[in-house]
């Protein structure tokens, strides 16, 4: 059976929690920028907030991608318990 807990080289408990943790350092950014276009009223803020929320929206998914994606098989490896 596969090991869950030394997936991709990752610490236990890492996989869990590191989309919660992308999630909110994500957000975060486009948001200050918002609220820094709101505060200064200026355009060029708001317009680095779009494309901050473009740009986090596609690391997100380039991020889950990478989680969803199975680990490469090796050939020539023996499987456990066969």
């Amino acid at each position: 059976m596969h090991d869950a807990d030394n997936d991709r080289g990752m610490p236990a408990g890492a996989l869990e929690t590191s989309p919660l943790a992308v999630g909110i350092v994500g957000i975060s950014i486009p948001v200050s920028l918002l609220a820094l276009a709101a505060v200064t009223e200026s355009v060029v803020a708001l317009v680095f907030a779009v494309l901050a929320m473009l740009a986090v929206g596609a690391a997100t998914l380039a991020f889950v991608f990478r989680l969803a994606a199975d680990p490469p098989e090796l050939e020539g490896t023996a499987v456990p318990g066969e």
